[in-house]
């Protein structure tokens, strides 16, 4: 069985031979010999509690703590009131104490063994106040106190270690997502054209080679901005279009696509955050997406407006729906997802005769 944890190293053998070796000679000197018997046994009683403190914890080492002082009381009123002050060694244990009410209750069970001390020893319970006995009551005191503070204060510094390694790990985890419906959201759509482009070209190219030709040079245009905007994403430069502008290029992406297109605009657009616009442009951009990809629409609808402190924007198309449960790849999630972010909302009405995407996001 151990004595002490090796964690603590040599130092509770060095308090022993310092502290204790002077109270056992102190003990011995007494001139009566009950009070070295009973001191001795006290001391072995104190040599107990002190190797106990440094294993028990919480409630444990409050009662532990409770009897060292008990038991200093017996050689203090028997041989001098001095001995009071062998408790140093563990009063510095007992400051590593888990809770604020066990270390309230702890000194005042120490304050009350000097009491008790001078109560018996000259009849006042206060006299020790006016003698050095005040000075190692203000040290034991201290001591727990200052080493509770200072543990409570180590605590909170690693509490605050672990959150911001937490914090560290949500923003990686953000930043994952980011770009993963970045990917989606860009390249997705780009890819998109790329495919519709090519299948019209190779319809052309047989009746019609030179709107064929136009169509590739088109598809070599497009895959020189896919490319880019992949370098982009990677390397987290990407700048995303504003709203006006993606709403420009989604008309030409659908009438690609043989789908006629209304857009209407506010006439003036209001101020909005860099962040917040681009998270709008991603979920209508994602929601254009859809209904080149998804929808059998003939005609699509895309209306901005504002309505009080709110920015709206409607998608409505003439396509087949979408169903009660959107598909995997429709992307609602992310939609949601996004708007979620700005404290805006997404609400999807969908039956046969199409489907409207009614995009709200707040005007700060």
């Amino acid at each position: 069985m151990k004595l002490f944890p090796r964690s603590t190293g040599p130092y509770p053998y060095i308090w022993i031979l310092l502290t204790f070796s002077q109270y056992f000679y102190n003990v011995w000197t007494s001139s009566h010999f009950s009070d070295q018997v009973i001191g001795t046994v006290a001391g072995l009683v104190l040599l107990y509690v002190f190797r106990q403190m440094y294993w028990v914890e919480y409630l444990s080492l409050l009662l532990h703590f409770l009897l060292g002082v008990a038991v200093l009381v017996v050689p203090a009123v028997m041989i001098d009131p001095s001995m009071m002050f062998y408790g140093i060694c563990i009063v510095l244990l007992f400051g590593y104490i888990e809770r604020a009410l066990h270390l309230i209750i702890g000194v005042s069970g120490l304050v009350t063994a000097y009491m008790i001390v001078s109560l018996v020893t000259t009849g006042n319970p206060l006299a020790f106040t006016r003698h050095y006995q005040f000075f190692f009551l203000l040290l034991q005191a201290g001591f727990p106190i200052a080493i509770f503070l200072h543990q409570k204060s180590k605590n909170l510094h690693h509490q605050l270690d672990q959150a911001n390694e937490q914090i560290v790990a949500l923003v990686k985890e953000k930043e994952r997502n980011r770009f993963a419906r970045d990917l989606h959201d860009t390249l997705g759509h780009t890819l998109t054209m790329i495919i519709l482009k090519s299948e019209l070209a190779s319809r052309l190219i047989v009746n019609d080679v030179d709107k064929a030709q136009k169509e590739i040079d088109e598809i070599e245009k497009i895959t020189r901005t896919a490319l880019r905007q992949t370098r982009e994403i990677v390397s987290s430069i990407r700048h995303h279009s504003s709203l006006p502008k993606e709403l420009t290029e989604a008309k030409s992406f659908l009438e690609a696509k043989g789908i006629s297109v209304k857009v209407c605009s506010p006439d003036k657009w209001p101020p909005i955050k860099t962040a917040d616009e681009t998270m709008l442009t991603l979920a209508v951009r994602e929601a254009i997406t859809n209904v080149g990809r998804h929808s059998s629409a003939k005609h699509c609808l895309i209306n901005s407006k504002l309505d009080h402190h709110q920015l709206i924007c409607e998608v409505k198309d003439d396509g087949i729906g979408i169903g009660e449960v959107p598909s995997a790849g429709s992307g609602m999630h992310t939609m949601r997802e996004r708007m979620k972010l700005v404290g805006g909302t997404v609400n999807i009405l969908s039956n046969a005769n199409g489907t409207t995407l009614l995009f709200s996001m707040p005007l700060t």
